[in-house]
């Protein structure tokens, strides 16, 4: 089952979906009149519900490395360890792997940006390496996917290109401001999207029970809410005043892109999260707003394709045009089961959409920076509100 709001007596921010409003994602009797902006092409999901199994038989959009793939991985690793440059200075030169493998990874940028939206590598395994072995991994590999690394905090002086998902202890002595927020405890995750073209997650570790991962394909969300709740699907087209960021813009794009419809909602940057509640001096979200939000939440949980992601998998998905979203879930350090993921935000301006104008200067400060000025954090730490969602 996807994320579903159970804390609502704890929440007052509004970052997790209430009960209250899941009746505004249900579909009426009949259709309402009132017209949404409409759809050129309406799409059905391209991407397969339910739960994602894959082994021998394995989807189009699943790539299970082979043993002489993994050595070609691990050789490259030896390559760049041997020039002993920063790890900002990874990319595809310093970073070389065998024609066939650059050609696979070259296709993941065709599946992402295409009709399936998402791909998923598997086989490596992590506790192979180490810490600074496993981000040199991901970091290598992405390399070959996107051109560009998104610099998510950037705004808010944070350089981190690599951010880490992972419970963390709370500590009750930190100073006031001190940021403790949903990518750093175990708790539900709602849908929504972070910035960025292409978001990749490297999975080091899983838990002992739950925190599996969701995906919904936008369009097939914005469609069912375009088509029985009108109201909201064009509340969701005008402006919202965002926390911290450039501008005032709306969160859906419907007709941008022939046949698709953007989404850039993140949650933690329009409702603020328990631990950094929306500012009072931001006008205050309506309740139209809040019912539209919800309403995004629990249809793309109705449409969501469920994904466990084991030790070892790298997940590779298209933000412009998928919601996220993450199960709660119970670690169990002893015994070595502690989810842990890597998130690096790609772009490929190749492949890449053309963007609604009101996201060009957020992309613009999320991707143009000098290489030199990337950190990469091989240790775990806490995620930063700049870089949340």
């Amino acid at each position: 089952m996807a994320p579903h709001a159970l804390t609502d007596l704890h929440d007052t921010s509004g970052y997790y979906p209430s009960t209250v409003h899941k009746p505004w994602s249900q579909k009426p009797a009949h259709p309402k009149s009132l017209k949404a902006p409409p759809i050129d092409s309406p799409l059905s999901a391209s991407i397969p519900f339910g739960n994602l199994g894959y082994g021998s038989e394995s989807p189009r959009n699943v790539w299970n490395l082979s043993s002489d793939e993994i050595s070609e991985v691990e050789k490259s690793v030896r390559n760049f360890l041997s020039l002993d440059l920063p790890l900002s200075a990874i990319n595809q030169t310093t970073f070389p792997l065998p024609s066939a493998l650059t050609s696979k990874l070259r296709n993941i940028v065709a599946t992402v940006y295409g009709g399936h939206q998402f791909f998923i590598l598997s086989g490596l395994d992590p506790y192979r390496y180490s810490d600074f072995q496993n981000v040199i991994i991901h970091a290598g590999l992405s390399s070959h996917v996107g051109s560009k690394r998104g610099m998510g905090g950037r705004t808010g002086g944070n350089h981190a290109v690599i951010q880490h998902i992972t419970a963390m202890p709370l500590d009750r002595n930190a100073a006031a401001g001190h940021y403790h927020g949903p990518p750093s405890q175990n708790h539900d995750i709602p849908f929504h999207t972070d910035n960025g073209d292409i978001i990749s997650l490297f999975a080091l570790s899983r838990s002992q029970s739950g925190g599996s991962f969701y995906l919904a394909d936008s369009t097939v969300v914005y469609n069912e809410l375009a088509a029985f709740q009108p109201e909201l699907a064009q509340t969701l087209c005008r402006d919202w005043v965002m926390i911290k960021t450039f501008d005032t813009r709306p969160i859906a794009f419907p007709n941008h892109f022939p046949g698709r419809v953007l989404i850039n909602c993140s949650r933690a940057r329009i409702t603020g999260t328990p631990s950094a509640p929306r500012p009072a001096s931001l006008p205050a979200l309506t309740s139209v707003q809040r019912r539209a939000l919800d309403a995004l939440h629990y249809i793309a949980m109705k449409n969501a394709t469920g994904i466990q992601l084991e030790s070892g998998d790298m997940v590779f998905f298209n933000n412009l045009t998928m919601m996220h979203a993450r199960d709660s879930f119970v670690d169990n350090e002893a015994a070595g089961l502690k989810r842990h993921l890597l998130r690096l935000i790609l772009r490929d301006d190749e492949a890449a959409y053309e963007l609604p104008a009101q996201l060009k200067d957020t992309w613009k400060d999320l991707y143009e920076h000098e290489v030199e000025e990337e950190d990469f954090p091989v240790e775990k730490e806490l995620f930063a509100f700049a870089c949340s969602h």
